[in-house]
């Protein structure tokens, strides 16, 4: 009885350790076949792999399959809000709707996890070297060389990224649609981030993207409720948990 007693507190102390290793699909730059990594049990073990060593983490994504399940649905909730909204819309509105629409269509989102992946940041920071469990998705790849521009506007799309430009020169090229918000983009870095930037011509102030970030113009707020600030806060949500292209 006490060897089985002991067997019995040994196998509870082992198995949370057990549990806490992740499996991970790895995929890299220029090569739609992941890698698999097992046994990764902190995020450190993931992201020092030699093989990985010249990429450019502030666009790295790390997701977990759970969560990618409950994004795909929000982002598919989204795209069927906006269509009734362009169904009850007409002419130049609706023609914008569906516009902003198309663009989101072609965003594949994923349970992104909100984490430092830096293998240099990771090594000096205890704490944010968290644990892997369960079944994760990396990306990796070099620095992007464009920035890519969404919204109520008339050329979205990826833009050449130039150093020192800033949000206000991107979109001085655009014209907005119909419903457009006029005063606030927003921007979307590569680590998932989000920025208000006023662009206004009273306004305006200068906010320079990085590589890789994604410049959103969305709403008008409404008038009478707040339906466009929360359709905002979605799109926002989705560009956020993007897979980087």
């Amino acid at each position: 009885m006490k060897i089985r007693a002991l067997l019995m507190v040994l196998s509870s102390l082992a198995s949370p350790l057990a549990l806490a290793v992740g499996t991970v699909d790895v995929y890299t730059a220029g090569d739609s076949t992941p890698k698999k990594l097992s046994n990764a049990e902190r995020l450190i073990d993931l992201v020092g792999q030699p093989r990985l060593a010249n990429s450019w983490w502030p666009g790295a994504v790390v997701s977990e399959r759970q969560a990618t399940i409950a994004q795909q649905a929000r982002h598919q909730a989204l795209l069927a809000r906006l269509s009734a909204l362009a169904a009850d819309e007409s002419g130049n509105s609706a023609a914008a709707i569906n516009a902003l629409r198309q663009q989101l269509q072609a965003v594949k989102v994923t349970g992104r996890q909100i984490v430092e992946l830096d293998p240099d940041y990771l090594r000096t920071h205890r704490l944010a070297n968290r644990p892997l469990q369960g079944e994760y998705t990396l990306w990796v790849g070099p620095q992007p060389t464009s920035i890519t521009i969404v919204g109520l506007v008339s050329s979205p799309g990826k833009k050449p990224f130039t150093p020192e430009r800033d949000v206000v020169s991107y979109l001085d090229d655009q014209s907005l649609l119909s419903g457009a918000e006029r005063s606030y983009a927003w921007v979307i870095y590569p680590n998932g981030k989000t920025q208000k930037v006023p662009v206004g011509y009273w306004n305006r102030r200068h906010v320079e993207p990085m590589p890789g970030s994604v410049i959103f113009v969305g709403f008008a707020p409404g008038l009478w409720s707040n339906e466009y600030d929360e359709l905002n806060a979605d799109i926002l949500q989705s560009l956020s948990h993007r897979i980087p292209e």
